[in-house]
């Protein structure tokens, strides 16, 4: 009986200490004292890309601004004044700093231009002086919107017409993928691997740059015709299940099908 009201008085004491040291912890906390939010937008967004816009200009016709954020928070922002025939651009490259929702590109003159924005989902918004959101109608036109369209990047399309005339390939050998992360574009149209750099922007303009190609003779001239057909383009369009790529408005140049 003894050894029971022992074990018993022992259980008690050390309960009454984890309960003192508990509400001493509690006591040394401010009142005020919140838990940080953990869903910001650098944790939960994937923030990391190229984004561009055109934003309003009081002496010109408009600014092209193209903003890229690297993950280790280096930044490059390229600001095209375009007046008529004549553009003027100007490139700062840097650090950026995050204050709750926003960068803060560091180098930047307060006085000169603002140097913050908003971490959107798939855009950033371009803040007055005061790091504010620029409201009423022109409100949109300071959002500046990621670079790429996951509807059509990291797929394989089958080639299957090209400038109106059908073509009778293979997943394997008449296809594109367009590789975001690494912003290139593989193609092919029978025989040889093509690799070209390329741009999308507002999820329907596109550009394709300068690329490489393998050297193998081919049977036909499919090839050289899809090349040229890819040096013209300008923009995209896609269903989900079938991609175009176009020059303005006029037909399809090249149409595709996706491979499951």
């Amino acid at each position: 009986m003894k050894n029971n009201r022992l074990l018993f008085l022992v259980v008690l004491l050390l309960s009454a200490t984890a309960i003192s040291s508990c509400n001493s912890a509690n006591s040394n906390k401010s009142p005020d004292a919140q838990v940080p939010d953990q869903h910001t937008a650098q944790t939960s967004l994937d923030w990391q890309g190229t984004y561009s816009g055109n934003l309003p200009c009081a002496d010109c016709e408009r600014i092209e601004m193209e903003l890229t954020l690297n993950d280790d928070q280096s930044y490059r922002l390229i600001s095209r004044h375009v007046k008529g025939s004549q553009t003027v651009s100007d490139t700062l490259q840097g650090k950026f700093q995050w204050q709750g929702n926003k960068v803060h590109l560091e180098g930047i003159p307060d006085n000169e231009r603002s140097s913050q924005f908003k971490i959107e989902e798939d855009q950033v918004r371009y803040l007055d002086m005061e790091g504010n959101p620029v409201t009423g109608s022109l409100a949109q036109n300071y959002v500046l919107t990621k670079n790429g369209n996951k509807e059509v990047e990291d797929k394989r399309w089958q080639l299957v017409e090209l400038e109106g005339k059908p073509v009778n390939g293979s997943p394997n050998k008449h296809f594109i993928i367009f590789h975001s992360k690494e912003g290139r574009a593989e193609a092919k149209a029978n025989c040889n691997t093509i690799s070209l750099p390329y741009t999308i922007k507002n999820k329907l303009q596109l550009r394709f740059g300068q690329g490489l190609t393998t050297l193998m003779a081919c049977p036909d001239s499919l090839e050289q015709e899809f090349l040229r057909v890819l040096s013209v383009v300008d923009n995209l369009s896609s269903d989900g299940k079938t991609l175009s790529l176009n020059r303005a408005r006029m037909a399809p140049l090249a149409r595709f099908e996706l491979v499951e």
